[in-house]
């Protein structure tokens, strides 16, 4: 098996890449807001989907659940510590009101390509919540046959039943939290999970029958060295996502 001291990398390829852009987890994403940009703006944006058939592709939906029990101490992310699972309730609510918004402005044709569930952890949800969410989706936007459905899923969260009721409801591609295998770096950032955890998730996935399978990975995290996340990656190799 290849290690990272096999693998060349494009000089010109890292700095292309190695500077700061706009985080993927809101939309319009940040640098895209400014005094200008106004309610209007925004419904103008998703007017012109009604107004011209031809600039009026497939929709990609991304549904960000913020709520996590623990904090991951490298996250990001709008997140919302919490064990108070009553929480959830009013933010489905308002998420349903802004689905209604959003598809009365972009008129009957919702044909939808992809959905992507983030957080946070989404797997907080109960598969009741998770259900209800699903068919409100559902109920405003028209999934195409062969959507990509993807979520995030934190693998101390999941058990096959879990992986089993996604399926059920329409995910084909999982996406998991492993960050780092060395478990000095996993304590220094509060994020726990033995490789056997994360390799039993990735089992309930396949036994689920899910298409496609991530992970991700992070870099530059406290106690790393190149020989430490070089362990990692052969370590997700052998997961082969």
């Amino acid at each position: 098996m290849n290690n990272l001291s096999d693998i060349e990398f494009s000089e010109e390829l890292i700095r292309r890449y190695d500077k700061l852009g706009p985080r993927y987890t809101s939309y319009p994403t940040a640098d895209r807001f400014h005094a200008e940009f106004t309610e209007a703006t925004y419904f103008s944006y998703l007017e012109q989907r009604k107004a011209d058939p031809s600039k009026n592709p497939p929709l990609s939906i991304y549904v960000h659940l913020p709520f996590c029990e623990s904090l991951c101490y490298f996250c990001a992310c709008n997140k919302i510590i919490t064990q108070d699972h009553s929480r959830i309730t009013e933010y489905l609510r308002y998420l349903s009101k802004e689905m209604e918004l959003v598809a009365a402005r972009i008129g009957p044709d919702r044909r939808t390509a992809q959905l992507h569930f983030g957080g946070g952890t989404p797997t907080f949800l109960t598969p009741d919540e998770l259900r209800e969410l699903m068919s409100m989706l559902r109920s405003h936007f028209d999934f195409l046959p062969d959507a990509e459905l993807g979520i995030e899923i934190d693998p101390r969260t999941v058990s096959d039943e879990t992986m089993a009721m996604l399926g059920e409801l329409g995910f084909n591609r999982t996406s998991f939290g492993v960050q780092d295998f060395d478990a000095s770096v996993q304590k220094s950032v509060n994020r726990i999970q033995p490789y056997e955890m994360v390799e039993k998730a990735f089992t309930a996935s396949r036994k689920a029958g899910f298409e496609s399978i991530n992970a991700d990975l992070i870099y530059g995290l406290p106690k790393q060295s190149m020989e430490s996340f070089d362990r990692t990656l052969d370590r997700v190799i052998e997961l082969s996502p």
